[in-house]
């Protein structure tokens, strides 16, 4: 039954404003829109993000989405053919969530200098699914909380920095998840800096006189609750590769934010956590190659606190956009469809911006009705200034 509360022709005007300019020339260039047949249904991009943005955006089934958009004066086709217009169209997509990020460095509030870009994933299921389908892998600027790289893949590819382009100045900054020799060295290659979670079980450590670095005893050897560091070195175990200077910072949580952090590891992890996790968990534990002379270890803390909002990206999209509600089984439609429910996230971004920018002296029809339609999302927390702690939880959940 076609829902009457679904609205695809009204403001269809306004949300095409918000497209990337050539929207229309990547559909021909990606093969969308080109027709074998002279009763092809779907003969233009529109047609195509309508179909597709609708079925994405309302959660609706491919039959419903059909239904709706042809008792809405629409093109007409089956669901079957919507489905392989889906699977042509990821390529498209792709192409299209690319020209939608900003790629130009951002010169404003640098810290030190750096332009910090925080990356993170999060993992999508299927219904009924028990393990990982897709990720998302997102690279965003702190300073303006604008993208930088979106990408979708699949459950083989993980979490590394080895997956995002670095260049000079920038500072790389990740969960503990990204704090292996490979990913740091990546990006330590192309100029950039690291600022990583540390991970003592993947990221075996040196002083800088060789001898192996012991972080347990150093960690038990500090006292009261302020910032300290240390240098250590990344070593090649075969020798082969440079290494890599850089240093620990860290510090003991208080009493009562470092009980949390132990009940928090118990209910991830259950029976598996051992003593020397929890003595851990009483630590946040950094690594960085940024020199000393640029970011000492108290500002170390405080940046890193910063990679929450990329966190808070994430809660926004599925709470919004309904990223975690994968509609079915089928592993060749999810690519296509994740990177539609990207589309629309970026799109509603660049509508609460233009919502949040001063008003015009004559405001026009459009900005009245994109302010309208983007009020949800501002009440939902676009707002670039989030509150946070350290200790917070290191691992999001499909």
């Amino acid at each position: 039954m076609v829902n009457p509360r679904v609205d695809v022709t009204s403001e269809w005007d306004t949300i095409r404003g918000y497209l990337p300019e050539g929207y229309r020339e990547l559909a021909d260039e990606y093969k969308q829109v080109q027709t074998q047949f002279g009763n092809a249904k779907i003969r233009t991009a529109d047609d195509l993000l309508r179909l597709v943005l609708l079925h994405a955006g309302a959660n609706l089934p491919l039959r419903q989405t059909v239904a709706v958009m042809k008792a809405a004066g629409g093109p007409d086709v089956s669901h079957v053919r919507l489905h392989k217009k889906m699977l042509r169209a990821t390529p498209y997509f792709r192409a299209l969530v690319r020209s939608m990020v900003d790629t130009t460095p951002a010169d404003s509030e640098r810290w030190a200098g750096y332009e910090v870009v925080t990356v993170d994933a999060t993992a999508v299921c299927s219904p009924g699914a028990e393990t990982t389908d897709a990720r998302v892998h997102v690279q965003m600027r702190v300073t303006d909380l604008d993208f930088a790289t979106v990408r979708v893949e699949d459950v083989s590819v993980g979490e590394t920095f080895k997956l995002f382009p670095w260049q000079a100045g920038q500072l790389a900054v990740g969960d503990r998840a990204y704090c292996n020799p490979p990913g740091i060295r990546a990006v330590v290659a192309e100029g950039a800096d690291v600022l990583v979670r540390l991970n003592r079980g993947t990221l075996p450590l040196r002083k800088p006189n060789g001898e192996p670095f012991d972080l347990m005893s150093w960690l038990r050897g500090l006292r009261g609750h302020n910032a300290s560091e240390a240098d250590v070195v990344i070593s090649d175990k075969k020798g082969v590769l440079e290494d890599v200077c850089g240093r620990v910072v860290a510090i003991r949580l208080p009493v009562a934010q470092a009980e949390k952090a132990r009940a928090r590891l118990a209910r991830e992890h259950g029976s598996k956590v051992s003593d020397l996790d929890r003595e851990v968990a009483s630590y946040v534990v950094l690594f960085t190659t940024v020199p000393r002379s640029r970011l000492n270890a108290d500002l170390c803390l405080e940046l890193y606190r910063l990679r929450w909002q990329v966190e808070l990206l994430f809660k926004r999209w599925k709470s919004l956009c309904g990223l975690d509600r994968l509609p079915n089984y089928l592993d060749e439609t999810i690519t296509a469809w994740l990177y539609a429910k990207v589309l629309l996230a970026l799109l509603m971004q660049r509508m609460g911006a233009s919502a949040l920018s001063p008003p015009e002296p004559a405001p026009s029809p459009r900005r009245r009705r994109v302010a309208s339609m983007a009020g949800a999302a501002l009440e939902a927390g676009l707002d670039p200034v989030a509150d946070d702690r350290f200790g917070a939880p290191a691992r999001r959940s499909a």
